[in-house]
């Protein structure tokens, strides 16, 4: 597969009306050589996808997008990539939209309690060693829609950037600005500077929360988000525990 592509800006433009899903087409241009900064953007996903398998609704107006990275980082930092995505993001949908967005441990933005964007990196390793080939990473948007349009499963929990549809620049906007933040992060990666940041706009941090995972529900309170990007909780019989992604699913309390 090659690519020619022509943008006014850094990064390398791909855009489809429909697709499968934005990671799984970007992690076929990225074994077949797309260089890093390619971003896949599609206007409707017929099979999105979310973390752990899930699916994720990709019918309304959204920003369905996937970039391919290749980062020199061991598969142990990629999760930082997430969390940098997580506060590019939430500072563009601030900035862009005017609206105060919170992140939920570990990928998703939350507006007036609703999710409003799901993130999802995947990667592969370099045969035979101890680094990553390529990253792919899938930001899931919904931009603007009402509640009539979710799933019956989803309707409590999904919202909405704007509930109208808006001028087509503001999208246009967001996504170079989600973009512009990203990668003068992801520049440093490994210095996690942007983790401050990632905290002080978690919505978890204080809160009373039901940690669901393969060794049984617990509930317990959010203390800290480490250094590595681990949860840091206290369990209602008093012990401190640090939780890694992928390990549980949480849903704050008041939600039961």
């Amino acid at each position: 597969m090659s690519f020619d592509f022509k943008n006014k800006t850094e990064y390398g433009f791909l855009r489809l009306e429909t697709v499968d899903s934005t990671n799984e087409y970007a992690k076929k241009c990225a074994v077949s050589g797309a260089k890093e900064a390619t971003v896949i953007i599609a206007e409707r996903q017929t099979k999105g996808k979310g973390s752990k398998n899930r699916s994720f609704f990709s019918d309304a107006d959204g920003i369905y997008m996937s970039v391919i990275l290749r980062p020199e980082i061991s598969p142990t930092n990629s999760l930082f990539i997430t969390t940098c995505a997580a506060v590019a993001v939430s500072r563009a949908i601030d900035k862009i939209c005017d609206k105060k967005t919170g992140i939920k441990w570990v990928n998703d933005i939350f507006l007036d309690g609703k999710k409003i964007c799901g993130i999802l990196c995947e990667s592969a390793l370099r045969p035979n060693e101890e680094r990553l080939e390529y990253a792919v990473l899938g930001i899931g948007i919904n931009f603007s829609g009402s509640a009539n349009e979710l799933p019956e499963d989803i309707k409590d929990i999904a919202g909405f950037i704007y509930e109208k549809s808006t001028d087509s620049k503001i999208k246009e906007n967001l996504i170079s600005e989600i973009l512009d933040n990203f990668f003068t992060l992801y520049k440093n990666l490994e210095k996690r500077e942007f983790l401050d940041e990632y905290r002080s706009r978690s919505i978890l941090i204080g809160k009373r929360v039901v940690c669901v995972g393969n060794g049984g529900d617990f509930n317990a309170t959010v203390i800290d988000i480490d250094d590595h990007a681990h949860l840091i909780v206290k369990t209602d019989d008093g012990n401190i525990k640090n939780l890694y992604a992928g390990e549980v699913s949480l849903r704050l309390e008041k939600d039961n």
